[in-house]
């Protein structure tokens, strides 16, 4: 079995970006896992770990953002919005109604 040499802190912290990146295209997690472990012949396990950094990169700029509830509901209204326009575009009817549930769960029509 290859060892491979472990990231170094640039290089990781250069992969919880990219993944964050992806988190705001609409990227769902399940997705950037595998991305992440392919691109960069990880496990999956580590993959999953850059994704939940990657998230949480996102909550910090959020909460340090100057956004207000209603400017931020608005971002996320569109951005679910769009993913679900690209998802039916691409027949992943999944993915569809998974942000579907998120987009009714946030404006409350649950």
């Amino acid at each position: 079995m290859l060892m491979q040499k472990r990231a170094s802190k640039l290089e990781t912290d250069f992969r919880i970006r990219e993944a964050a990146d992806l988190v705001i295209e609409g990227l769902a997690f399940s997705s950037i896992t595998s991305y992440m472990s392919k691109k960069y012949t990880i496990s999956r396990r580590q993959a999953r770990r850059i994704a939940v950094d990657a998230y949480k990169v996102i909550r910090t700029d959020i909460e340090e953002s100057d956004l207000d509830r209603k400017e931020m509901t608005s971002k996320l209204v569109c951005l679910l919005e769009n993913t679900m326009h690209l998802a039916m575009k691409e027949k992943q009817y999944s993915a569809v109604a998974t942000n579907a549930r998120v987009l009714m769960r946030l404006i409350r029509l649950e």
